[in-house]
């Protein structure tokens, strides 16, 4: 997924500051997208470098001056294209299974432990996805394909806690028979 995209469809909502748009990321697309304020800054220049967007300098009678950003015509057939052509399978960076994947290197205890403190901290997502306010109408359904997912999770989870304790599949020693 490219960030220019998702701040080009965000823009295409209603024109917004660098900072708006960080907190729209964190209110309406976490945990399916995340930009620090470094990465959006930058991504703005570069649309605006492109044509894909223009920006309007507000100067307030008090404090810093403001950069507010539109989405141009140009910008809105870029999101069009890119909404409307195929999506690349799903890919999934989580760290917390990632960890879980060598469970076999933990004692049986600290097993147990490591899974049930990353179960507290799906179902805690869980609840912080669940509590978030209204969304348009197709980020609300994503959102709940995300809480969704986050639920897959902590079924896995139990499964895996329910296995916690059987010994690891060691490969056999050289010389010895598979049992």
């Amino acid at each position: 997924m490219s960030l220019d995209h998702v701040l080009l469809g965000l823009l295409s909502e209603s024109p917004a500051s660098g900072y708006d748009l960080a907190r729209a990321l964190d209110s309406g697309l976490e945990p399916l997208w995340r930009a620090e304020i470094s990465q959006i800054y930058p991504t703005l220049a570069r649309l605006k470098r492109t044509g894909l967007v223009r920006v309007k300098v507000l100067a307030p009678a008090r404090g810093p001056r403001r950069h507010v950003y539109r989405v141009t015509a140009a910008g809105r057939r870029e999101l069009r294209r890119w909404v409307g052509s195929p999506a690349p399978a799903p890919r999934s960076r989580d760290e917390g299974l990632a960890r879980l994947a060598f469970l076999d290197s933990l004692t049986l205890e600290e097993r147990r432990r490591a899974i049930l403190q990353y179960d507290r901290i799906v179902a805690e997502e869980i609840r912080r996805l669940k509590s978030g306010g209204p969304l348009p109408h197709f980020r609300r359904e994503v959102r709940r394909v995300a809480v969704e997912r986050l639920e897959a999770t902590r079924r896995a989870l139990r499964i895996l806690l329910a296995s916690a304790g059987t010994p690891p599949m060691l490969p056999p020693e050289p010389g010895e028979k598979k049992k």
